[in-house]
C-alpha cells in the first residue's frame, strides 16, 4: 500500500468518533464498527475517518495511518483528539469530528462509497464527499429526544427527525438496527433494511453449563439511559430476600453515573455490597469471558431508546437467560419464560424474573439468536445487493 490512499482506492469510508486502536469497547456504534471491519469482505478497502483517543504521540492528527487488523490493512485517519471516558462537556463528540473533517478534507481521497453512522455526521458526508452513502441508524423513533436522552438533539424539537429524512432520502441504502423505526423511514426511502445486530463467532463459546448459576451480569454504559441503578436496586432486592443463595452481581462498563453507583452499593448492608463488583470498561474477549461464568443476565435500559441492543444478543447467544425491561428488547428476542423474561421498572419484579430466569433452558436461549452470527449479518446488511453504482 502507498503511503497515503488515492482517488478510487477505498471502496467503503467510514465517518465516526472511531480510534480503531482502542480495543475496549461495550456495545453501540463502537461495537457496530468493530463487527463490520472484521467481517467486511476481503475484497473491500475500508477506511475510516475517526478520532485519536489514547493522546499517543506518534499519531498526529490529519496523517493518515496503515492499521493491520486479522490479515487486512484498514486505512485510518485520525482529525480530532477526544477522550470518551470522559463527560461531553458543552460541545457534543460528534461536532468535534465535523470540525477535524472540515479541517482536514483536502486530505481525505475520494471514496467509492461512504457510510455515516449518525444523523449530524451524515448531513455532513453527504455535503462534502457528495458520493453513495450507506446511512445507519441506531435508535429508536424519537429514541435521542425522550427524557432519559443524554443526547443534545433532545432540546432541538423535531430538527433531529427532519434531518433524518433529509439524509435517509438522499442514501443509496439505509440501514435501521430498530424494525418498528425501520417501517417508518422505508417510506423516505424503500432501499431502507431492517437489520439485527449480531454476536462474534470468534469469541462467544457458550459452555455447556453456567459456572455460577447464581451471577447476574450488567453490560452497559453507566449512563442514565441505560439505569445501572435500577439495576442496583433489583439485585439487592434479591439478595436481601433470599439471602442463603450466593447472588452476586457483575457490573460492567464505564460512565459518568459510576460515582452516584459507588455511593448506592456503599450504601447497602454490607452483606449485599460485598456481592456487587463494578468492573468498568472491558474488551469484547473479558466481556465474553465474564458471561461465561455468569448465569442471569440483566438489562435495565429506558424504553425508546435502544435500537437492536447488541449486549442482549451476545448474551443470548453465550446461553444466559435475559431479565430486560419493557421496551429493552426492540427485537423480540426474549420469549416469555422460554429464553428470559421482560418485566416493568420495578425492582421486585426485576429480582423475581432473575431467580426464575436461572432455570430456562440454555440450548433454548442460544436459539434465540442462532441466525445473528457476524459474518452472515454484516455481509448481509452492509454490502449485498448495493447498486453497481455503490458496490
Amino acid at each position: 500500500m502507498p503511503e497515503v490512499p488515492q482517488d478510487g482506492e477505498i471502496d467503503r469510508l467510514v465517518i465516526q468518533q472511531y480510534d480503531v486502536h482502542r480495543t475496549v469497547t461495550i456495545g453501540g456504534i463502537d461495537t457496530c464498527l468493530r463487527g463490520f471491519l472484521d467481517y467486511a469482505p476481503e475484497d473491500v478497502q475500508v477506511g475510516i475517518v475517526g478520532i485519536d483517543e489514547v493522546g499517543a504521540p506518534d499519531r498526529p492528527l490529519g496523517v493518515w495511518q496503515r492499521h493491520r487488523r486479522g490479515d487486512r490493512d484498514i486505512w485510518f485517519l485520525p482529525v480530532a483528539r477526544i477522550d470518551t471516558s470522559r463527560s461531553k462537556g458543552l460541545v457534543p463528540y460528534s461536532l468535534r469530528l465535523v470540525a477535524g473533517l472540515l479541517r482536514h478534507r483536502r486530505a481525505i481521497p475520494r471514496p467509492k462509497v461512504v457510510q455515516a453512522h449518525r444523523v449530524d455526521v451524515g448531513l455532513f458526508t453527504r455535503l462534502l464527499f457528495r458520493r453513495p452513502l450507506v446511512y445507519c441508524i441506531h435508535t429508536q423513533e424519537r429514541g435521542l429526544l425522550g427524557p432519559t436522552s443524554e443526547s443534545y438533539w433532545r432540546f432541538l424539537g423535531g430538527l433531529h427527525e427532519r434531518l433524518d429524512r433529509r439524509i435517509a432520502r438522499a442514501a443509496e441504502r439505509v440501514i435501521v438496527f430498530n424494525p418498528a423505526y425501520a417501517e417508518k423511514v422505508r417510506r423516505w426511502n424503500p432501499r431502507t433494511i431492517s437489520a439485527p445486530t449480531w454476536f462474534d463467532p470468534a469469541i462467544t463459546h457458550p459452555p455447556p453449563r453456567p459456572l455460577n448459576p447464581h451471577a447476574v451480569i450488567w453490560v452497559g454504559r453507566l449512563e442514565v439511559p441505560k439505569d445501572p441503578a435500577l439495576a442496583v436496586r433489583a439485585f439487592a432486592h434479591l439478595a436481601q430476600e433470599h439471602p442463603d443463595e450466593p447472588w452476586t452481581l457483575e457490573v460492567i462498563g464505564s460512565g459518568t453515573l459510576r460515582p452516584a453507583l459507588e455511593e448506592q452499593i456503599a450504601a447497602l448492608p454490607e452483606d449485599v455490597a460485598r456481592r456487587i463488583t463494578l468492573r468498568g470498561r472491558l474488551g469484547p474477549a473479558d466481556v465474553a469471558e465474564a458471561r461465561a461464568h455468569s448465569g442471569v443476565f440483566l438489562m435495565t435500559s429506558h424504553a425508546g431508546y435502544e435500537g437492536f441492543p447488541r449486549v442482549l444478543v451476545e448474551a443470548l447467544a453465550m446461553g444466559l437467560p435475559a431479565v430486560v425491561t419493557d421496551g429493552a428488547d426492540t427485537g423480540g428476542l426474549v420469549r416469555e419464560g422460554v429464553s428470559g423474561f421482560v418485566r416493568g421498572r420495578d425492582a421486585a419484579a426485576l429480582a423475581d424474573a432473575v431467580r426464575a430466569a436461572q432455570g430456562l433452558d440454555r440450548a433454548d436461549v442460544t436459539a434465540a439468536v442462532a441466525e445473528l452470527s457476524a459474518p452472515q449479518v454484516v455481509r448481509d446488511v452492509f454490502f449485498r445487493g448495493l447498486t453497481p453504482a455503490a458496490s
